[in-house]
């Protein structure tokens, strides 16, 4: 029973980090970021910031506070944050934002999470007057203020990553520790024909799901076969399997949709007709080019 209970543990971990890269659909998945205010990093103390909708959550207070503003709540579940004559307003839950009594929309609302206030980070540091870069590699959010100062990291993703870039994927598939859920997969296997992604699930499989772009899922069956449309809002694919020598899993996932979020429509926006299919760190190649790397797998 111990057994089982630690494989269910360690499929539900291994979910979360698979699921790291596909932001989009992952409720509150925790990475390690770290947050810089001119230069000085931003300490938490409980709550740490995490991943939502491929964008950074943080508390609210620490990095309103290390910008010199002022933070209140109230009853009604309201947040108002103040520096100078700017003033922000939002409510827990709600996707709606009120600064300098413009009305605006949020792409992640406000959470409550551990007993503090999350919220997007680039979106009330911008609306605060400060600049916001983001460094994948490192997981480095900068803020700035003040006309001379410059980010350190460049505020928007790179069309193609490099050593350093801030792209949350980088191009050229990684495998992991182990093969052997990778080789059954993509080896005579899985092919794309009429628009359509055809491929039987390996027995060797312990967790597969098939996700739409709405966020809800369906489970997938070792053995069965599978067919699924590709293209504009098709969702992605997660498979995964204990490894055989250890206590990680091997996982992927692919994508049906080539421009499924931001950062994968620069890197893979313009391939039609084939999907994309990420492994070790966020790590992506097209099904192509995957299955050509698999048959030199030993």
């Amino acid at each position: 029973m111990n057994r089982i209970k630690l494989r269910i543990g360690s499929a539900c971990l291994a979910m979360i980090v698979l699921l790291g890269l596909m932001a989009s659909f992952a409720s509150a998945a925790q990475v390690t970021v770290t947050v810089q205010v001119n230069g000085t990093a931003v300490k938490f103390p409980d709550a740490k910031p995490y991943y939502e909708n491929n964008r950074v959550m943080i508390p609210i207070r620490f990095v309103s506070e290390a910008l010199g503003a002022k933070v209140g709540y109230g009853l009604d579940r309201s947040v108002t944050i103040e520096l100078g004559a700017k003033k922000i307003l939002m409510k827990i839950n709600s996707d709606t934002v009120t600064v300098d009594s413009v009305i605006q929309k949020l792409d992640v609302p406000a959470r409550l999470q551990q007993n503090r206030t999350f919220v997007p980070l680039r979106f009330v540091s911008e609306a605060l007057g400060a600049q916001v870069g983001w460094n994948q590699e490192k997981r480095l959010v900068t803020i700035t203020t003040g006309a001379s100062s410059t980010p350190v990291a460049s505020p928007s993703p790179s069309a193609t990553p490099v050593a350093g870039g801030n792209n949350m994927y980088t191009l050229g598939l990684k495998w992991g520790g182990e093969t052997e859920l990778g080789k059954a997969l993509f080896v005579d296997n899985m092919k794309i024909a009429n628009g359509k992604l055809t491929f039987t699930l390996p027995k060797i499989a312990e967790g597969g799901s098939k996700y739409a772009s709405d966020g809800t899922s369906v489970k997938l069956v070792p053995g069965q076969t599978y067919s699924y449309t590709i293209g504009k809002g098709a969702g992605f694919i997660t498979i995964s399997k204990p490894e055989s020598s250890g206590s990680g899993w091997e996982g992927y996932g692919i994508f049906l949709d080539t421009s499924f979020n931001e950062d994968m429509d620069k890197l893979f926006g313009s391939i039609k007709n084939d999907v994309i299919v990420f492994g070790e760190g966020n790590s992506g190649s097209t099904l192509s080019e995957v299955i050509r790397l698999s048959k030199a797998l030993k």
